[in-house]
């Protein structure tokens, strides 16, 4: 096991794959990690040397990543609850919030179906009165 960062990585992975393991580290983000490092994408982490994983750590402190982002997320989302815009209050009904379509879709979003029984309505036939 290699670690970067307080994350663990197996030894037969490319570090290009291993390092979008990492929150906030997309695989955009790891090509140019490792561009700008001048490693190779397919390069097995077990065969980094400890000046790369150092080089890569200090690289990867650049970016926000790891719990960090995820209380900066949320606290944008607390923020846009907090000042009741359109998309804290689709965050509160937990609805979708960039305007995809709900009458059909959203399922994802919305969980699953509500069922609404209908009540069928009793049809009393009217006694005629006797005169």
């Amino acid at each position: 096991m290699i670690t970067i960062k307080n994350y663990n990585f197996s030894e037969n992975k490319n570090i290009y794959i291993s390092l979008t393991y990492i929150y906030g580290i997309g695989s955009s983000r790891s090509k140019y990690i490792c561009k700008s490092l001048n490693i190779n994408f397919y390069k097995k982490n077990k065969d980094l040397t400890e000046i790369e994983l150092k080089s890569i750590s200090n690289k990867i402190s650049l970016f926000k990543t790891g719990d960090f982002l995820k209380k900066i997320i949320l606290n944008n989302i607390k923020s846009l609850k907090y000042i009741k815009c359109y998309r804290g209050i689709r965050h509160e009904k937990n609805l979708p919030v960039r305007g995809q379509n709900t009458k059909n879709n959203a399922r994802t979003r919305k969980g699953p179906r509500k069922l609404i029984f209908l009540k069928k309505k009793i049809n009393v036939k009217k006694q005629k009165k006797k005169k």
